[in-house]
C-alpha cells in the first residue's frame, strides 16, 4: 500500500509541474490586477465545476540567514508546497475534498465527507484542519507572512482525525469538535481531543468588520508531538486563547494569545506552560501591494524562557493568480545570539 501511495502522488506531482504554465494566485493581503491575461481567464472554466473542481498551489522561495547559521533553514533554496486537491458538492447539501501535499514528501492532507442543511449547520467527518486558532484559518495560500506564528506552531496541530460541527448565524460563528488526538492516524490510547472556536463579527460600516473571538482544546495524547514542531507530549493538554482582527480596504489589525498547560516528555513529573502572542499590522499602499509587520513572542514557565520576533514584509499580486511575498525576520531569543534573515516566495495557485 505504501509503494501504491507513493507512486500515485509522485505522478500527481509531476502533472503539478506540467499545470504550472497555467496556474495563478492571490495573496489576499495584495489585490489581483484588473488586466488578466486571456488564458487565465479561461482557468476557472477549464477546472472548476459544482460537483468536481480541482485546485492546486506551488510555492518556491529562498531562505537567506546573515549569521550563516541555521535560522530558518539557513541559506537555501526552498518549496515550500506544492498542493492538489479534489473537491466539490453533491445534491447541495454534501460536500468532499481530498488534497495532499507532495513537499518535503507525499504526504494526505485532507479527505473529509460534510454534510450541510443550512449556512448555521454543517457536519464534516474524516482528516480535516480544525477551525481552532486566528493564525491557523488561512490555507498557506492566503497568509499575510511565509511563516506562520511560532507560538502556533507548538501548540496546534494542522489537520486532525475525527468529526465536527460548524455554523454561522449573523455574526454569530461557531465550530466544535472531536478528534483523535493523533493528527491524521488512528487513536493510540482511546481518548480523544476535543477542539472548540466561538466567534461573532461586528460590521462597523466604513471602517470594516471587527472579528472577536475565543477557543480552546483538552484531551490526552501521550507519544503525539505538541503543533507541528513543538515538544513531544506525554499526556494531557489543555489550550486555550483569543483572538481579533479588523481589515478594511487599506488597513489590517490583527493579535491573537495562545496557551497551553502540557505535559511533555522534557518536563516530567509536572505540566509545562507554553504561551505566546502575536500583534499584525498591515497597509495597503496600491491595488496590488501591502507593507505587513509583525511582532511576536513565546515562552516555556517551567523551562523559563521567553523568546521575540519581529518580522516585516511586503506582499505583491502580479495578477489574480501569482504573487509574491518578502519577509524580514529578526530573532530576539531570552538567551544566546540574535538571529536575522530574510525570506521569499513566489507562488501560483488556482
Amino acid at each position: 500500500m505504501e509503494i501504491k501511495k507513493h507512486l500515485f502522488l509522485t505522478a500527481a506531482s509531476k502533472r503539478i509541474i506540467l499545470a504550472v504554465g497555467i496556474l495563478a494566485f492571490n495573496i489576499p493581503a495584495a489585490r489581483p490586477a484588473k488586466d488578466d491575461t486571456t488564458s487565465t481567464r479561461q482557468v476557472p472554466v477549464l477546472i472548476r465545476h459544482e460537483a468536481f473542481t480541482v485546485n492546486a498551489l506551488v510555492q518556491t522561495g529562498f531562505r537567506f540567514s546573515l549569521r550563516k547559521d541555521n535560522f530558518q533553514g539557513g541559506r537555501t533554496f526552498q518549496v515550500y508546497n506544492a498542493r492538489l486537491s479534489f473537491h466539490g458538492t453533491m445534491d447541495d447539501k454534501f460536500d468532499y475534498r481530498i488534497s495532499f501535499n507532495t513537499t518535503p514528501s507525499p504526504a494526505l492532507l485532507d479527505a473529509y465527507l460534510s454534510y450541510r442543511t443550512s449556512d448555521a449547520f454543517r457536519l464534516t467527518a474524516g482528516i480535516q484542519k480544525p477551525v481552532q486558532t486566528l493564525d491557523y484559518i488561512p490555507d498557506p495560500g492566503s497568509t499575510d507572512f511565509i511563516t506562520r506564528a511560532r507560538i502556533t506552531g507548538l501548540l496546534v496541530q494542522s489537520r486532525e482525525l475525527g468529526i465536527s460541527a460548524e455554523g454561522k448565524t449573523g455574526g454569530l460563528y461557531y465550530y466544535g469538535g472531536i478528534f483523535n488526538g493523533n493528527r491524521q492516524l488512528l487513536n493510540n490510547n482511546h481518548a480523544f481531543y476535543a477542539i472548540g472556536r466561538l466567534q461573532y463579527t461586528l460590521n462597523p460600516g466604513e471602517y470594516g468588520d471587527l472579528q472577536l473571538a475565543i477557543q480552546g482544546s483538552h484531551g490526552n495524547s501521550p507519544g503525539v508531538r505538541s503543533g507541528s514542531n513543538g515538544p513531544l507530549l506525554r499526556g494531557k493538554r489543555t489550550l486555550f486563547g483569543g483572538d481579533i482582527k479588523m481589515e478594511t480596504f487599506r488597513l489590517l489589525v490583527a493579535a491573537e494569545y495562545l496557551a497551553g498547560r502540557v505535559e511533555i516528555e522534557e518536563v516530567p513529573g509536572t505540566a509545562e506552560f507554553i504561551s505566546g502572542y502575536y500583534f499584525t499590522g498591515g497597509y495597503r499602499v496600491s491595488e496590488n501591494n501591502v507593507f505587513l509587520t509583525r511582532w511576536q513572542s513565546w515562552g516555556y514557565r517551567e523551562m523559563n524562557f521567553r523568546d521575540y520576533q519581529l518580522t516585516l514584509g511586503m506582499n505583491h499580486a502580479f495578477s489574480e493568480f501569482t504573487g509574491f511575498q518578502f519577509n524580514f525576520d529578526l530573532y530576539t531569543p531570552d538567551t544566546g545570539n540574535i538571529h536575522s534573515g530574510f525570506s521569499l516566495l513566489f507562488q501560483l495557485q488556482f
